[in-house]
């Protein structure tokens, strides 16, 4: 074999497959380019060794497919490499992407919520619809609390869970009417501000705080980012900008599926609060401090680590564009 013939017809290729190797990030084509190389160069290699061992190109291409075959096995690793960038990167880049959606969310239902509130305990003609005088005290004294200690731990934070996701999906899932999550959200913050207004007419208001706000603060938040999921679905059909109305909806769909696993996750965590903290024996400062733990965890992850991804994911768009 001539070497020298043999090295100037062949090293373009093994130049290739080490700069493919080097690279961060590889695109489909290129991922399949780079285990064709690697194929090529390991034939090569085995031709030099038995034809024309030459020590130090032996060794440089021995090193060249070393770093190719980690590349390799890294590029297809999709059991531990998929799942990670899912969780470090798709799912906070989504939430991210609707912080303003949940921010609008939010801020309309709490102005319901103690628009309700204020007017149940302002009017009492009001108050009088929630129940006689005498439902209303039963339900101030015993009924709202021990529906937080009614049913087993276990089951009780299965259960929460269960009709939390359930809300969350029919917000997702009607988000498209654009009419389905304002319905839903607004019912729903008539019916909790008139409950504390309840509560609070019959000087019971720390005691409503002190059971609402443990698994609250992150429920509330979960289900207030469903309904802004749902919405940013409707805006997308409705205002789909640069893109047809298919495109838009596919782009945002994939971030509202990606943002819907995130919440199953978040209103498994508050149910867990519901089911064993708020009726715990804790001191109500402390029962409110663990949800705001909870809660806090969430807000890092969406908005902290989104940041970050939403840089990434537009970073790797430009070069893709």
């Amino acid at each position: 074999m001539d070497i020298e013939a043999f090295t100037a017809e062949r090293a373009g290729s093994w130049e290739r497959l080490r700069a493919l190797a080097a690279r961060r990030r590889l695109g489909g084509a290129e991922a399949d380019e780079l285990v064709w190389l690697y194929e090529r160069v390991a034939t090569d290699l085995s031709r030099l060794r038995s034809e024309a061992p030459d020590p130090a190109l032996v060794s440089q291409l021995s090193a060249r497919l070393g770093a190719a075959r980690a590349r390799i096995l890294g590029a297809h690793d999709t059991s531990t490499g998929a799942l990670r960038r899912f969780f470090e990167v798709t799912v906070p880049e989504a939430l991210y992407r609707l912080r303003w959606w949940a921010l609008g969310c939010t801020l309309a239902s709490l102005a319901v919520a103690l628009a309700s509130g204020i007017w149940v305990v302002a009017h009492p003609a009001a108050l009088a619809v929630l129940g006689t005088a005498e439902e209303q005290q039963a339900y101030v004294d015993s009924a709202f609390a021990e529906y937080y200690s009614e049913y087993a731990h276990t089951s009780f934070a299965a259960l929460v869970w269960t009709h939390n996701a359930r809300i969350a999906a029919l917000l997702v899932a009607g988000g498209i009417s654009g009419f389905f999550p304002v319905f839903v959200l607004f019912q729903n913050s008539v019916s909790a501000g008139a409950m504390g207004g309840l509560m609070w007419s019959h000087g019971a208001g720390g005691v409503f705080f002190s059971l609402i706000l443990p698994h609250g603060l992150m429920e509330l938040t979960a289900v207030f980012m469903a309904g802004a999921v749902g919405l940013s679905l409707f805006w997308a059909w409705v205002a789909p900008g640069r893109r047809t109305r298919a495109q838009s909806l596919a782009r945002q769909g994939k971030a509202a599926a990606a943002a819907v696993v995130a919440l199953s996750v978040a209103l498994g965590a508050s149910g867990l609060v519901e089911g064993f903290v708020t009726p715990s024996a804790l001191p109500g400062w402390a029962k409110i401090g663990i949800g705001g733990l909870v809660l806090g965890a969430f807000l890092v992850y969406m908005l902290v680590l989104g940041r970050r991804a939403a840089g990434l994911v537009a970073e790797e768009e430009g070069v893709a564009g």
